[in-house]
């Protein structure tokens, strides 16, 4: 007897896996008959009907300004659909915003003038209500229903803002700009000048901040190639929790395996036992790949993972990397692998035994803004303020040359930070250049001091170095002499070790809870666990300007600029789901093209993104078209 499932096969040739994926095809009659028929779906189905439909993403319409006889929009750097799917969004260079409806490709509405300066980002708030943030470092607040003015204009950041996100949980608006500053605004407080807005973090170096879609995590990206993962995430106590701390210092503590004081004292915002606003780092990324600066970034439909895009420091090759952000136990968390490479075991911090240092460190914090309830907008000479400058990395070439062949700061904003730099800028992250250069410095002179049998005479000049640059001595120093050093010079009573006006060490306050001998070690240089899902390796034209790839509504793919288009990536032939190929995940693994769609633009396509209710995607290029696709089986249409 012949079946229709062995006819399918016959058809196809064989009854392996590529027969079924064809069997259930989107595009394959046997599934409509199976299911009118009553029959249930087998497992796996749903991968064979995603996949036919994604690698049938065809091109099938196109608008630019030209088509419809309007001014210039520059290029698309951002598109965002409402909730429903019913409205796309176009954040454009030229301080425009371009309403579409995406089912019958035409623009509906459009607002020059939105703001002074290149708009870089757009996001509902819900089904009527938007923000869009720019370069004049302004966030506005629109209606949907009346575009004709904005409801809201909020001043509080001092540089570029780059992105914007929302707390549905909160009800908070969520900023952040290359002043490294994340910010919430009270979107439902108004006051004579300004919503009612608090700075929550400040990070140097900060690129994108995103929330997971239930707003318990919040994911950060650095041009430092590092991700911050913020889990349990509790924004009314974010800033009292994470006061002074310095991602940047930690992160140099962990690869130099020099203990840090002042980077050491926040160690407790890692530990597992936290029940709000745990810190975790993630630093592990593809063989070959440094992730110099990471400069875009995306968190999964259903907050598995984060999707991010980096940049090699030798501008020579950009990586698209998926890392898992969900919580994980680990036994001992002091002894997880880093993906940094080899250094020495980490070095034994002094201080008393089981008790948290509660005293200040030599140097205070950085002052924050002004409290929450602050209403007036900040002064003129808060905007003089500039992006982190190149010393956040050590290469950043890619924020220059665009803004030159571009022209000023319209061609720009795309860009991962400004072109120029004033020193204005420098306060901030030099202080963590001056740190990371002075822990590497007094290791090597106190290695090389005691090596040549100078430590006795120069006992003074360490302790006093020891005690105003934060920076623990060597574990060969305190082994060997240990009566030589304060016990307690690492956390607590700094006032009791500073040196005096007369040039005399003050005398010891001996602690009886410390003790060089002890076997017992009190603080580890945290390491990070390894994160790497999948991984691919991206084109490098259009160098410095920020890609914005996207997943689609299901999770199940990856869309990513490439060059003038874009291509498909799953995470298996299969199409399957995150959630499906971490069974018998084996290490991280290369992502799989599933399609591509190559030169439909002009220009460098920075912008895409999937419908959170159809099958359709939008790309948006450096020359203001935007391209339509969908799933399409016959010949193409565009």
């Amino acid at each position: 007897m012949i079946t229709m499932d062995s006819t399918i096969d016959l058809v196809y040739g064989s009854t392996d896996n590529s027969s079924f994926m064809a069997r259930y095809s989107a595009f394959n009659p046997y599934r409509f008959i199976r299911r009118e028929t009553g029959f249930g779906t087998p497992l796996g189905a749903g991968d064979a009907l995603a996949r036919s439909l994604y690698c049938g993403m065809k091109p099938i319409a196109s608008w630019d300004y030209e088509q419809a006889n309007s001014l210039p929009t520059g290029g698309v750097f951002n598109l965002e659909f409402s909730p429903e799917g019913s409205l796309l969004v176009a954040a454009c260079e030229k301080k425009s915003i371009q309403i579409f409806d995406p089912l019958t490709h035409q623009r509906i509405h459009s607002v020059n003038g939105a703001h002074s300066d290149c708009v870089n980002c757009v996001k509902f708030l819900d089904g009527r209500m938007f923000a869009t943030c720019s370069d004049d470092t302004t966030i506005a607040l629109w209606d949907v229903r009346n575009l004709s003015k904005k409801i809201r204009s909020l001043l509080g950041h001092s540089n570029w803002v780059k992105n914007i996100e929302f707390s549905v949980k909160d009800k908070l608006l969520v900023t952040s700009g290359l002043d490294g500053s994340i910010y919430t605004w009270d979107i439902n407080s108004y006051t004579e000048y300004n919503l009612v807005y608090q700075r929550v973090f400040h990070a140097s170096g900060l690129m994108r901040c995103r929330l997971s879609p239930d707003a318990k995590q919040m994911v950060m990206c650095t041009t430092g190639g590092l991700l911050v993962i913020i889990h349990d995430l509790n924004l009314s106590t974010l800033a009292q929790d994470l006061h002074g701390f310095k991602p940047n210092l930690y992160r140099l503590m962990q690869m130099s395996q020099q203990v840090i004081p002042i980077a050491s004292m926040y160690d407790h915002l890692f530990e597992r036992k936290r029940t709000e606003n745990r810190v975790e780092f993630v630093s592990d990324f593809p063989l070959g790949n440094d992730a110099e600066v990471v400069s875009s970034l995306q968190v999964h439909p259903q907050g598995w993972s984060a999707l991010s895009r980096n940049i090699s420091h030798d501008d020579r090759s950009e990586w698209s990397c998926i890392h898992d952000i969900q919580p994980m136990n680990v036994e001992s968390e002091s002894s997880v692998r880093d993906s940094a490479p080899a250094s020495p075991p980490p070095r034994r911090a002094v201080g008393r035994r089981g008790l948290r240092p509660r005293t200040r460190p030599y140097r205070a914090p950085r002052p924050h803004p002004a409290p929450s309830n602050t209403a007036s907008p900040p002064s003129s000479s808060g905007h003089s303020v500039l992006a982190p400058p190149e010393a956040a990395s050590t290469s950043q070439a890619q924020s220059r040359r665009p803004a030159e062949e571009r022209g000023g700061a319209e061609g720009g904003a795309a860009r991962a930070q400004p072109a120029g730099h004033g020193g204005a800028g420098l306060s901030s992250i030099q202080n963590d250049v001056w740190e990371a250069s002075i822990t590497i410095k007094q290791h090597r002179m106190l290695q090389e001091m005691y090596s040549r049998g100078q430590v006795g005479r120069n006992f003074n000049m360490q302790r006093i170095m020891g005690i105003n640059t934060g920076i623990a001595p060597p574990t060969g120093l305190r082994t060997r002499h240990p009566r030589l050093l304060p016990r307690h010079s690492m956390f607590a009573h700094y006032e009791s070790t500073l040196p005096s006006t007369s040039g005399q060490t003050p005398p010891l306050r001996e602690s009886p809870s410390t003790s060089y001998d002890d076997p017992e070690p009190r603080h580890y240089i945290r390491q990070n666990k390894d994160r790497l899902l999948y991984y691919v390796e991206e084109t490098n034209e259009g160098k410095g300007f920020i890609k914005e790839l996207c997943y689609s509504a299901d999770g199940r793919l990856v869309c990513s600029p490439f060059g003038r288009g874009m291509r498909l990536l799953a995470l298996n032939e299969n199409c399957s789901e995150l959630s499906h190929c971490v069974n018998d995940f084996k290490g991280p693994a290369p992502m799989v093209e599933l399609g591509q769609s190559l030169g439909v633009h002009q220009d460098l396509v920075v912008s895409t993104k999937f419908s959170p209710r159809y099958h359709l995607l939008v790309t948006g290029c450096l020359e203001g078209k935007i391209v339509w696709y969908e799933p399409f089986s016959g010949e193409a249409l565009y």
